[in-house]
């Protein structure tokens, strides 16, 4: 009985899912946002993404009177609102054109800085890589001195030795020469 139950909620959420995938999608992309784009025009049944922080959404009738008036303050033959329209239009190009710029820019200063990262990042891990070896050189000096200062002890020690010998030899030849003379 719960299997069953289960498997029909399981059912009605795919089948939910399944009818949400035939709804019209829509997206308002990044750039959208900041354009002079005519409207994006929706219908009954579809679903708007909106990618920007903020997009205000009007009803047709809204629209059309909107548009009445951009239509009418550029039939008229006043000169004042067609230079302040146009003044207005001109503005939102230059802001948008700026944006772009300012978008590129930034883009570029990432990327610059991306690299730089990189390149440091490299650095990084060469200059290790010569520690690393300049550590290893070191303590194979380090062994080569231990080595060099054994030996130079030993040597020390065998010259000395050498030397006892030779007079100990030499006090007994001279003891010996001394008793053949005598005899």
């Amino acid at each position: 009985m719960k299997n069953t139950l289960l498997l029909l909620i399981i059912l009605a959420f795919s089948c939910t899912a399944g009818a949400q995938e035939h709804v019209g999608l829509k997206k308002a992309p990044l750039q959208y946002c900041t354009s002079n784009q005519s409207p994006l025009q929706l219908v009954v049944g579809d679903t708007l993404v909106i990618m920007c922080d903020t997009m205000y959404l009007i009803n047709k009738t809204r629209y059309q009177f909107y548009r009445s008036i951009h239509k009418a303050t550029l039939e008229d033959d006043n000169i004042e609102c067609k230079n302040l329209l146009k003044a207005y239009e001109t503005r939102l190009e230059e802001d948008e054109l700026s944006y772009s710029k300012l978008l590129a820019n930034s883009r570029k200063t990432e990327q610059t800085t991306l690299n730089f990262i990189e390149y440091t990042q490299k650095s990084l891990e060469s200059t290790q890589k010569t520690l690393q070896y300049t550590q290893q050189s070191l303590d194979t000096s380090m062994q080569n001195l231990d080595r060099a200062n054994e030996l130079i002890r030993k040597e020390k020690w065998n010259a000395t030795r050498q030397k006892v010998l030779t007079g100990i030899a030499g006090l007994g030849v001279g003891i010996l020469v001394g008793v053949l003379v005598t005899r």
